[in-house]
């Protein structure tokens, strides 16, 4: 599905900084963007879990958009930092 500009708006993207040990970014140095639904099944938890560690700031979250209809994303970079600060 093409956007106005003709940018695929599935492809949600986001430049970062340097990823995070580990992390896989796709080529070009652009870090994939997950759905909280994408995000819990990559990490294998909940979504109460997710919601608590994201509230309680231990796991990054972007809100994309306003109100009753905002949503929030993650980067696999920032999950698999966290995922690889959990081992014991």
């Amino acid at each position: 599905m093409a956007g106005e500009n003709g940018h695929d708006r599935r492809a949600a993207v986001l430049r970062v900084g340097a990823p995070a040990r580990g992390a896989r970014t796709q080529p070009g140095g652009v870090d994939q963007v997950l759905t909280s639904r994408e995000a819990r099944q990559f990490l294998k938890i909940g979504r109460t879990k997710l919601h608590e560690l994201t509230r309680r700031q231990v796991i990054p979250a972007y809100r994309i958009g306003t109100g009753r209809t905002s949503s929030l994303r993650y980067l696999m970079s920032d999950l698999l930092g966290w995922l690889v600060r959990q081992r014991v």
